[in-house]
C-alpha cells in the first residue's frame, strides 16, 4: 500500500496510506510481542535455558540480537516519530518529525530485508532440524 502511494508521487496520498496502515502495524507489533512471550513461556514450562542445547542458544541469540532490536526500532519509529508527525500534519508540507520518521522507516526496512531474510529461515531451520 505504501509503495503504491509513493509511486503516485502525490504526498497527500502517501500521508493517507500511512494513516491507513497504522492499525496493521499495531497488530504486527503486538503479534510479535505475543509470539515472543509465548516462546518465553514455553521455555519456562519445559525448563529449558540457553545452555540446554547449542542450537537453542543460537536461536535465542539470533532472536535477541537480530529480531528484537530491528522490530523494536521499527515499532518506535512507527508509533512515536511517524505517529507524532501524522498528528501534526493534516496535509503537505510534512512536519519535520514525519520526514525523519519516514526516512528511518525506509532505512529500517532496507536493513531488515537482507538481515531477516537470512535470519528468519535460519531460526526456523534451527527449530526444525535441531542440528547440534
Amino acid at each position: 500500500m505504501l509503495l503504491r502511494a509513493r509511486r503516485g508521487g502525490d504526498p497527500a496520498r502517501g500521508l493517507a496510506a500511512r494513516r491507513a496502515v497504522r492499525p496493521l502495524l499495531v497488530t504486527e507489533h503486538a503479534g510479535l510481542a505475543l509470539a515472543l512471550l509465548a516462546g518465553l513461556l514455553l521455555l519456562h514450562l519445559r525448563g529449558w535455558g540457553p545452555g540446554r542445547a547449542r542450537w537453542l542458544g543460537l536461536k535465542l541469540g539470533l532472536t535477541v540480537f537480530l529480531v528484537v532490536p530491528l522490530e523494536a526500532m521499527h515499532a518506535w519509529v512507527c508509533h512515536v516519530w511517524i505517529a507524532r508527525g501524522l498528528r501534526q500534519t493534516a496535509a503537505p508540507p510534512f512536519a519535520r518529525d514525519l520526514e525523519r520518521g519516514i526516512g528511518m522507516d525506509d532505512m529500517i526496512r532496507a536493513l531488515a530485508l537482507p538481515l531477516l531474510g537470512v535470519g528468519i529461515p535460519l531460526i526456523v531451520w534451527l527449530s526444525v532440524k535441531q542440528p547440534f
